[in-house]
């Protein structure tokens, strides 16, 4: 699932946006409620999105802590304020932040935020993420973020074990569950963009590094029998320098 942290100076608010996270799915990693909290919270975890208060009540703010993020951490964020006027926003555009948002904020806008944050992520930088064609998957660095409604959860790539095509959508089987996307198998292959995944049959992609026997008419990851056609049995065999 998708990790946020929260850094939020009013407790009541932080644990009401914590609720509504938790509520859609999301995992909350941990709510800070100054600069040095939050600090202390991203040298131990790195979320995939931060939501931070402008106004901190501290001797640093929100945009001083965003600047240290940029510097030294890479995290995306969402600013989170009630300051709208355009002194307060023309600094806050200095630190790149993801998206922002005025508050008070409803529930619905605060989804939207977040998925329009990942969106951005998964089309800033073409040569390291790409979007599936139907939108319902988001492949940003070594994650997988699959759409759900007002929520997206966060496969990680090496986990997954293989990936079936049934009709127009892909069944995704990972080391912890399967998950159920809108996509053709020779798009998302090209999308993964990594040597361990490889095509067995019309209907299959593995992970090779489950990869445990091969067959002729079969390969195993773990325990489960997947096909393989001839075709691609002589060039995974090929490709293992299996003599």
């Amino acid at each position: 699932m998708v990790q946020i942290v929260i850094v939020e100076d009013e407790l009541i608010i932080a644990e009401d946006v914590s609720n509504m996270l938790t509520r859609k799915g999301y995992e909350v990693m941990g709510i800070a409620m100054d600069y040095d909290e939050a600090i202390a919270i991203l040298k131990v975890n790195k979320p995939d999105l931060i939501l931070l208060d402008i106004n901190l009540n501290s001797k640093k703010d929100g945009i001083d802590l965003a600047n240290t993020i940029n510097e030294f951490y890479g995290i995306p964020f969402i600013f989170t304020t009630s300051y709208s006027d355009s002194a307060t926003l023309e600094r806050a555009k200095k630190s790149n932040p993801i998206n922002y948002l005025v508050k008070p904020f409803k529930e619905e806008q605060l989804f939207t935020a977040i998925e329009i944050a990942l969106h951005k992520l998964a089309n800033q930088d073409k040569k390291e993420v790409e979007t599936t064609k139907s939108d319902e998957a988001l492949v940003i660095k070594d994650a997988l973020f699959i759409k759900d409604k007002f929520k997206y959860t966060k496969l990680i790539i090496n986990e997954i074990l293989w990936i079936k095509s049934d009709g127009n959508y892909l069944e995704i089987q990972t080391t912890q569950k399967e998950e159920l996307i809108r996509a053709t198998l020779s798009n998302f292959i090209e999308r993964l963009k990594s040597d361990t995944f490889f095509r067995t049959h019309k209907s299959y992609i593995i992970n090779l590094d489950f990869l445990t026997k091969i067959e002729t008419n079969c390969v195993y990851i773990q325990n489960t029998k997947i096909p393989i056609s001839k075709n691609y049995h002589d060039e995974l065999v090929k490709k293992l320098n299996i003599l």
